[in-house]
């Protein structure tokens, strides 16, 4: 049997940090070795899934295989940036919100690390995002694409990532100029809901997922965290994850 991977999570003591790290305490293949906080947070210290809360990721990045990230898109980018010259050279991300040029400067990191990026861990997502692709390439002349966006009152960016994924699924099937309409509501405690609507005159094609534990992206980001290690440098999504 091999060794187990030796993880670290960025973002540790929010919302997916703390599932995630509850999925790697379950996983005999995975090992939890940082918990890692932004600066000033009020956790740091505290003990969490075995380890103490730390905000030294330049240790974090000494001791561990992976380094899994749901934080901001600075301290993601700045992750991938300081990999260089370390022993980890794998970063899994789920950070959302990412500015054009933000974007464009973590994907450049793949040239040097094994990264693995994505909105949404879920598999039910990445089916959804084949079967929208689908239809709206079959669905063309005269039927509207429409990606409605629901999460809990915290969610800062709108539309989510997971929603632009499924959008961009849309421009994939239909053509990069296609038109997707976004609507996003935040309220409540809702973990995750989205629905595609592709409507003509006459009738309306509506393609759905929601999310019901919040345990199933923090699933998901550890099986792309066990994934990746070993792989070659570059840019990879759950699609390659997943075989799909």
């Amino acid at each position: 049997m091999s060794a187990p991977v030796k993880i670290g999570v960025l973002g540790a003591a929010g919302r997916m940090g703390r599932a995630l790290l509850s999925e790697i305490n379950k996983e005999p293949q995975a090992k939890l070795v940082a918990a890692l906080a932004a600066p000033g947070s009020p956790h740091i210290g505290e003990t969490i899934g075995g380890v103490i809360l730390s905000q030294d990721i330049r240790h974090a990045l000494q001791v561990c295989d992976v380094l899994v990230d749901f934080s901001h898109p600075s301290a993601a980018i700045d992750a991938a940036l300081m990999m260089y010259g370390t022993p980890c050279k794998t970063l899994v991300t789920g950070t959302t919100g990412y500015t054009k040029t933000e974007e464009q400067a973590l994907v450049a990191a793949a040239d040097s690390i094994t990264l693995v990026k994505s909105g949404n861990f879920s598999i039910g997502i990445c089916v959804l995002e084949t079967l929208v692709a689908q239809a709206a390439h079959t669905l063309k002349e005269g039927w509207d694409i429409d990606v409605l966006d629901i999460h809990h009152r915290h969610k800062k960016d709108a539309p989510s990532g997971t929603a632009l994924m499924l959008g961009d699924a849309a421009k994939a099937g239909r053509g990069k100029d296609a038109k997707v309409e976004y609507a996003a509501l935040r309220h409540g405690g809702v973990i995750g809901e989205h629905h595609i609507a592709i409507a003509s005159e006459l009738e309306t094609l509506t393609l759905s997922h929601s999310a019901n534990d919040r345990a199933v992206f923090a699933k998901g980001a550890l099986t792309a965290a066990l994934w990746a290690f070993g792989k070659p440098k570059g840019l990879y999504g759950m699609k390659d994850v997943l075989g799909l």
